[in-house]
């Protein structure tokens, strides 16, 4: 099972590099088209898609393996959201692209709907930049409430049933050690005592299955949630509010920084003997 999902991130990985030597082609050849441009924009988003797809495919085999995957470097899994990157970190990405004082003066743009942004990499009319605005707070408000979530679930970690059933094995052990100089005397008496504690023991350890069963359900929701909306955030910035041009240099940008941070990552973790 391990091997499966190592196998659908390495093969992520491999898709990431490729993507991006396609973009980076693209990107310095002179008079590419629109519609060359949309074609790799599109390969991208169906890659994507299709890596969202396996993952949840593999979700049910381990759902709470996400949220701490073991393929990822020790750094990755120290940035990681819901199993994967904030879907709002393409947004800052691209008001660094466009320019590191933009969102400073943010309102200040928004006033003025006839000028361009011709700040950074990219110029973003006004009219774009009100569509990323508006979109990065209903993504923030959306990470919000996921997060909320998250919380309760932690929460509900010290709470019934997983409290009850270890109050009561605390209990019953308690009882059963009282009762161990007394059963020790009548070999029979130890016998039916111990057959009673293995039932006990078989019982709780199902209702703590169950109770941890319905936990990883919650966060397999949870990471399933969260990849819908890193995929939306993503195709509503690619396919509705930037040109093609613009959205090239934003996937070179977002691709380009995955990649860094897992080489980064790598070496940390060779450094500090993990690799």
């Amino acid at each position: 099972m391990h091997r499966r999902f190592v196998s659908c991130y390495e093969s992520w990985l491999e898709g990431q590099n490729s993507d991006l030597t396609d973009l980076l082609q693209v990107s310095v050849t002179p008079g590419a088209s629109q519609m060359q441009l949309r074609m790799i924009i599109d390969q991208c988003m169906r890659n994507y898609e299709s890596y969202t797809e396996q993952r949840r495919t593999l979700a049910p085999e381990d759902r709470s393996t996400f949220f701490c995957p073991p393929w990822c470097t020790s750094f990755e899994n120290s940035v990681l959201w819901m199993g994967g990157c904030r879907p709002s970190l393409m947004i800052r990405l691209l008001y660094s692209l466009t320019g590191y004082e933009m969102e400073a003066h943010l309102e200040e743009f928004l006033e003025d709907r006839r000028t361009p942004i011709n700040v950074g990499m990219m110029a973003l009319s006004a009219h774009q930049l009100q569509q990323v605005n508006d979109l990065h707070q209903r993504t923030l408000r959306t990470e919000d409430r996921m997060t909320s979530r998250l919380a309760t679930l932690h929460e509900d970690v010290g709470d019934n049933p997983l409290l009850r059933i270890v109050r009561e094995r605390q209990q019953t052990d308690t009882a059963r050690n009282s009762f161990v100089a007394v059963a020790s005397s009548s070999s029979s008496s130890s016998t039916h005592l111990g057959d009673s504690h293995a039932g006990f023991a078989a019982g709780w350890d199902g209702d703590a299955a169950a109770a941890l069963q319905t936990y990883a359900d919650g966060l397999a929701k949870l990471v399933e949630e969260a990849d819908a909306l890193r995929m939306s955030t993503a195709r509503a910035l690619t396919m509705e509010i930037l040109n093609p041009r613009q959205a090239v240099e934003l996937l070179i940008a977002a691709k380009q920084l995955h990649l860094s941070v897992h080489t980064w990552g790598l070496q940390r973790d060779r450094q500090h003997g993990r690799g």
